[in-house]
Protein backbone atom coordinates (compact mmCIF):
# COMPACT_ATOMS: atom_id res chain seq x y z
CA UNK A 1 0.00 0.00 0.00
CA UNK A 2 1.21 3.33 -1.12
CA UNK A 3 0.48 6.32 1.34
CA UNK A 4 -0.21 9.79 0.27
CA UNK A 5 -0.32 12.70 2.35
CA UNK A 6 -1.58 15.93 1.67
CA UNK A 7 -0.03 19.30 3.32
CA UNK A 8 -0.40 22.77 2.28
CA UNK A 9 -1.28 26.11 3.64
CA UNK A 10 -4.47 27.59 4.29
CA UNK A 11 -5.98 28.08 0.56
CA UNK A 12 -3.72 26.43 -1.44
CA UNK A 13 -6.94 24.63 -2.82
CA UNK A 14 -5.78 21.21 -0.91
CA UNK A 15 -9.68 20.42 -0.26
CA UNK A 16 -10.58 21.63 -3.88
CA UNK A 17 -8.15 19.30 -5.49
CA UNK A 18 -8.92 16.58 -3.54
CA UNK A 19 -12.38 17.08 -4.13
CA UNK A 20 -12.10 16.55 -7.53
CA UNK A 21 -9.61 13.97 -7.69
CA UNK A 22 -12.48 12.38 -5.42
CA UNK A 23 -14.89 12.40 -8.13
CA UNK A 24 -12.34 11.23 -10.95
CA UNK A 25 -11.40 7.98 -8.46
CA UNK A 26 -15.23 7.46 -7.54
CA UNK A 27 -15.92 3.49 -7.61
CA UNK A 28 -12.49 2.25 -7.91
CA UNK A 29 -11.16 -0.17 -4.62
CA UNK A 30 -8.04 0.66 -4.98
CA UNK A 31 -7.71 4.56 -4.44
CA UNK A 32 -9.38 5.72 -1.62
CA UNK A 33 -9.31 8.90 0.36
CA UNK A 34 -9.64 9.12 4.18
CA UNK A 35 -11.73 11.19 5.91
CA UNK A 36 -10.46 13.27 9.06
CA UNK A 37 -12.28 13.57 12.15
CA UNK A 38 -12.40 17.60 13.16
CA UNK A 39 -14.18 19.23 16.08
CA UNK A 40 -15.52 21.72 13.63
CA UNK A 41 -18.39 21.29 11.12
CA UNK A 42 -17.57 20.56 8.24
CA UNK A 43 -17.78 23.63 5.05
CA UNK A 44 -18.61 23.58 1.42
CA UNK A 45 -15.01 22.12 0.38
CA UNK A 46 -14.77 19.70 3.12
CA UNK A 47 -15.66 15.42 3.69
CA UNK A 48 -14.82 15.22 7.17
CA UNK A 49 -16.56 13.60 10.28
CA UNK A 50 -17.50 16.23 13.29
CA UNK A 51 -16.99 15.48 16.63
CA UNK A 52 -17.52 17.27 19.90
CA UNK A 53 -14.08 17.80 21.55
CA UNK A 54 -15.05 15.62 24.38
CA UNK A 55 -16.10 12.50 21.84
CA UNK A 56 -12.71 13.34 19.64
CA UNK A 57 -11.05 13.04 23.71
CA UNK A 58 -12.67 9.50 24.40
CA UNK A 59 -11.12 8.28 20.69
CA UNK A 60 -7.54 9.80 21.28
CA UNK A 61 -7.34 8.43 24.63
CA UNK A 62 -8.64 4.90 23.29
CA UNK A 63 -5.91 5.02 20.32
CA UNK A 64 -8.59 5.16 17.94
CA UNK A 65 -6.34 7.62 15.85
CA UNK A 66 -3.09 6.44 14.20
CA UNK A 67 -2.38 10.15 14.17
CA UNK A 68 -3.87 13.74 15.63
CA UNK A 69 -3.14 17.14 16.23
CA UNK A 70 -4.33 20.45 16.99
CA UNK A 71 -4.68 23.49 15.13
CA UNK A 72 -6.29 26.80 14.95
CA UNK A 73 -8.27 25.96 17.93
CA UNK A 74 -9.93 22.28 16.77
CA UNK A 75 -8.46 18.69 16.67
CA UNK A 76 -7.87 16.43 14.25
CA UNK A 77 -7.49 12.78 13.52
CA UNK A 78 -6.98 9.91 10.71
CA UNK A 79 -8.64 6.64 12.21
CA UNK A 80 -6.01 3.44 12.14
CA UNK A 81 -9.16 1.36 10.86
CA UNK A 82 -9.25 3.28 7.89
CA UNK A 83 -5.68 2.79 6.99
CA UNK A 84 -6.85 -0.69 7.47
CA UNK A 85 -9.20 -0.93 5.29
CA UNK A 86 -6.62 0.21 1.98
CA UNK A 87 -6.19 -3.08 -0.27
CA UNK A 88 -2.24 -4.06 -0.10
CA UNK A 89 -1.74 -2.63 -3.60
CA UNK A 90 -3.72 0.65 -3.30
CA UNK A 91 -3.35 4.46 -2.35
CA UNK A 92 -4.74 6.32 0.07
CA UNK A 93 -4.73 9.74 -0.41
CA UNK A 94 -5.62 11.85 3.19
CA UNK A 95 -5.32 15.56 4.22
CA UNK A 96 -3.24 15.94 7.29
CA UNK A 97 -0.64 18.68 9.00
CA UNK A 98 1.98 18.63 8.38
CA UNK A 99 3.07 17.94 11.79
CA UNK A 100 1.56 14.62 11.12
CA UNK A 101 3.78 13.64 8.51
CA UNK A 102 6.59 11.69 11.09
CA UNK A 103 3.64 9.76 12.31
CA UNK A 104 3.32 7.99 8.86
CA UNK A 105 7.13 7.90 8.15
CA UNK A 106 7.33 6.12 11.45
CA UNK A 107 5.00 2.90 10.92
CA UNK A 108 4.93 2.70 6.92
CA UNK A 109 7.33 2.57 4.36
CA UNK A 110 5.88 3.69 1.48
CA UNK A 111 4.72 7.28 1.99
CA UNK A 112 4.68 10.20 -0.36
CA UNK A 113 3.82 13.52 0.58
CA UNK A 114 2.45 16.53 -1.42
CA UNK A 115 2.81 20.08 -0.40
CA UNK A 116 0.40 22.42 -2.40
CA UNK A 117 1.49 25.26 -2.66
CA UNK A 118 0.28 29.06 -4.66
CA UNK A 119 1.89 32.19 -4.50
CA UNK A 120 1.13 34.46 -2.18
CA UNK A 121 -0.85 36.55 -4.51
CA UNK A 122 -3.15 34.04 -5.32
CA UNK A 123 -3.41 32.56 -1.43
CA UNK A 124 -4.03 36.17 -0.35
CA UNK A 125 -7.34 36.39 -2.95
CA UNK A 126 -8.35 32.82 -1.64
CA UNK A 127 -8.38 33.99 1.81
CA UNK A 128 -9.93 37.16 1.79
CA UNK A 129 -12.97 35.67 -0.67
CA UNK A 130 -13.48 32.53 1.78
CA UNK A 131 -14.19 35.64 4.44
CA UNK A 132 -12.69 33.37 7.63
CA UNK A 133 -10.34 35.59 9.12
CA UNK A 134 -9.41 39.08 9.91
CA UNK A 135 -6.96 40.87 8.22
CA UNK A 136 -4.26 39.84 11.25
CA UNK A 137 -5.03 36.00 10.94
CA UNK A 138 -5.00 36.62 6.82
CA UNK A 139 -1.31 38.39 7.31
CA UNK A 140 -0.12 35.35 9.77
CA UNK A 141 -1.20 32.39 7.68
CA UNK A 142 0.58 33.99 4.42
CA UNK A 143 4.31 34.97 6.35
CA UNK A 144 3.91 30.92 6.95
CA UNK A 145 2.95 29.38 3.62
CA UNK A 146 6.51 29.60 2.25
CA UNK A 147 7.47 26.81 4.54
CA UNK A 148 9.16 23.97 3.22
CA UNK A 149 7.54 20.33 4.87
CA UNK A 150 10.27 18.20 5.89
CA UNK A 151 9.32 14.93 4.28
CA UNK A 152 10.93 11.63 3.06
CA UNK A 153 8.93 11.93 -0.24
CA UNK A 154 7.88 15.31 -1.07
CA UNK A 155 6.72 16.27 -4.11
CA UNK A 156 5.96 20.18 -4.50
CA UNK A 157 2.79 20.49 -6.53
CA UNK A 158 2.18 24.45 -7.28
CA UNK A 159 -2.16 24.61 -7.31
CA UNK A 160 -1.70 28.96 -8.19
CA UNK A 161 -3.02 28.45 -11.80
CA UNK A 162 -7.00 27.66 -13.04
CA UNK A 163 -8.12 24.61 -11.53
CA UNK A 164 -9.06 23.35 -15.20
CA UNK A 165 -5.61 22.66 -15.58
CA UNK A 166 -3.98 21.68 -12.36
CA UNK A 167 -6.98 19.21 -11.68
CA UNK A 168 -5.51 17.08 -14.18
CA UNK A 169 -2.21 17.58 -13.19
CA UNK A 170 -3.31 16.68 -9.64
CA UNK A 171 -5.65 13.61 -10.65
CA UNK A 172 -2.66 12.23 -12.81
CA UNK A 173 0.45 12.87 -10.06
CA UNK A 174 -1.85 10.53 -7.70
CA UNK A 175 -2.49 7.88 -10.48
CA UNK A 176 1.21 7.65 -10.97
CA UNK A 177 1.80 7.21 -7.40
CA UNK A 178 -0.27 3.73 -7.15
CA UNK A 179 2.34 2.16 -9.09
CA UNK A 180 5.67 3.57 -7.60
Amino acid sequence: MNIVLIVGASATGKDTLLRTAGHTFAGRADVLFLQRYITRPSDANENNYFLDQSAFNVLEANNFFISHWQAHGNSYGIAGNHIDQVPRDGLAVLSVSRTAIADFESRYSRVFTIQIQADLETLEQRLRNRNREDNKAIEQRLARAGFTVPARHLILFDNSRDLRQTAPEFTNLLNSLRTR
